[in-house]
C-alpha cells in the first residue's frame, strides 16, 4: 500500500474528498497512490497540506533514486529526468550541452526528488542508438516519463542487469554476451555500418592516417561496440585522441573539429561528415522478461513498429530496418 493511500485512509477520507480539499482531481490521486506518477510539485504541497504532512514524508520514495547507468545517488540541486523501474526511481541529467538545456521532470533536494510536472510512467532504455532521443521525444509529447539514456553497449548491459532499465539497446560484439543476460526479450531493431568520420574536407588519405595511429582519433569507451570494431582496425593498441560519450557527439568532433571519429554512418551523415566503414553491426532492444507485458514496454515498442517511427530514421539515412520489431527466436 502507498504511503499516500495510508496516510489517506487514516484520516477518514476518499480519494475523492482529498481530492476536494486540495483542489486537486481525483485522478491525480488515484494515479498517485497506484505508482503511475508523482504530481508536480505544487499538487504534491497541496495534497500534503489537506493531509497536514510534510510534502517529504507523503511523497518520499522509500528508497533514494539513482542515476541509470552508474547507480550513484544525484548530487543535491541537480535538475533530472526520472523514469520509474517497477518501484524504483532513476534519474538522468536534463539535456545540456550544444543542444541547449531541455526541459528537467524536477529537482533532487535535500534527499528527495521534487517533481515540476505529472507523467505517466515510460519506459527506460539505456544505449547507444541516436534514434533512442527519437523514440523519448516521441513518448514524452504523449505525456509518458520516458527515458533514453546514451551509454555504451556494456554500459547498458550493466544497467538492466542491475534493473535499473526496462532494456537495454545492444549492437555489434557485445551481441555475443546474450547467454550471460538470461530471462531477456530481444527485439530486431536496425543495422547500420560502424567506422569512421572525417572532415567534410578532409584531405586523401585521412583514413590511412587515423589507422595507423599516426593521427588523433576521437573515441568511445572500450565497452563500445564501434570502439572494439576500431580497435580490430587499427595498427597499435595506443591511438590518442579525445573520448566522447555517444556517436553524435564523435561525428561533431569529425565535422566541426576536423578530428577523425569513431561512430556510425547515421551519426555521420546527420552533421556532413565524410563516411568510411570498418564494419557492419546488428542492433537489438534487449527487455527483461518481466517487463515484457508492461503498459509502458508496450507502449514504446508500439511507437518503434509505427511507421512514423520507421519514416523518421529512414529520413535521417544509414539505416537499414528490414527485421525492425521482429524478435529473436
Amino acid at each position: 500500500m502507498s504511503r499516500l493511500r495510508r496516510y489517506r485512509e487514516s484520516a477518514g477520507l476518499t480519494q475523492a474528498e482529498l481530492a476536494d480539499r486540495a483542489g486537486v482531481s481525483r485522478q491525480l490521486i488515484g494515479a498517485a497512490e497506484s505508482g503511475r506518477n508523482l504530481p508536480r510539485v505544487d499538487a504534491a504541497v497541496a495534497v500534503a497540506a489537506a493531509l497536514n504532512m510534510a510534502v517529504e514524508t507523503l511523497f518520499g520514495t522509500g528508497s533514494l533514486p539513482t542515476d541509470v547507468i552508474t547507480g550513484e545517488v544525484p548530487s543535491d540541486g541537480a535538475l533530472l529526468r526520472v523514469g520509474r523501474v517497477g518501484s524504483h526511481l532513476v534519474t538522468a541529467g536534463a539535456h545540456g550541452g550544444s543542444r541547449g538545456w531541455g526541459p528537467a521532470d524536477g529537482q533532487f533536494e535535500n534527499g528527495v526528488f521534487v517533481p515540476f510536472i505529472d507523467l505517466r510512467d515510460g519506459l527506460v532504455v539505456a544505449g547507444c542508438e541516436p534514434g533512442l532521443e527519437v523514440l523519448e521525444g516521441t513518448l514524452r509529447q504523449s505525456g509518458a516519463a520516458a527515458l533514453s539514456v546514451m551509454a555504451s553497449s556494456a554500459a547498458a548491459i550493466d544497467a538492466l542487469r542491475a534493473g535499473r532499465v526496462h532494456a537495454a539497446v545492444v549492437h555489434g560484439p557485445a551481441l555475443a554476451r546474450a547467454p550471460e543476460v538470461p530471462g531477456t526479450v530481444r527485439i530486431r531493431l536496425a543495422s547500420w555500418e560502424v567506422g569512421l568520420a572525417g572532415a567534410p574536407d578532409a584531405e586523401q588519405g585521412w583514413v590511412d592516417e587515423a589507422l595507423s595511429g599516426r593521427l588523433p582519433v576521437a573515441q568511445r569507451e572500450p565497452g563500445a561496440g564501434v570502439q572494439q570494431t576500431f580497435m580490430t582496425a587499427v595498427a597499435t593498441s595506443d591511438v590518442p585522441g579525445p573520448r566522447v560519450r555517444t556517436h553524435l557527439e564523435a561525428a561533431a568532433c569529425a565535422s566541426l573539429a576536423g578530428i577523425p571519429a569513431v561512430t556510425i554512418e547515421p551519426a555521420a551523415l546527420a552533421v556532413g561528415a565524410r563516411f568510411h566503414a570498418l564494419g557492419y553491426h546488428d542492433t537489438e532492444l534487449w527487455i527483461d522478461e518481466q517487463w515484457k507485458t508492461d503498459p509502458a514496454v508496450v507502449e514504446a515498442l508500439d511507437v518503434i513498429t509505427s511507421r512514423v517511427f520507421r519514416l523518421r530514421l529512414l529520413t535521417a539515412g544509414g539505416y537499414d530496418l528490414s527485421v525492425l520489431g521482429t524478435q529473436v527466436p
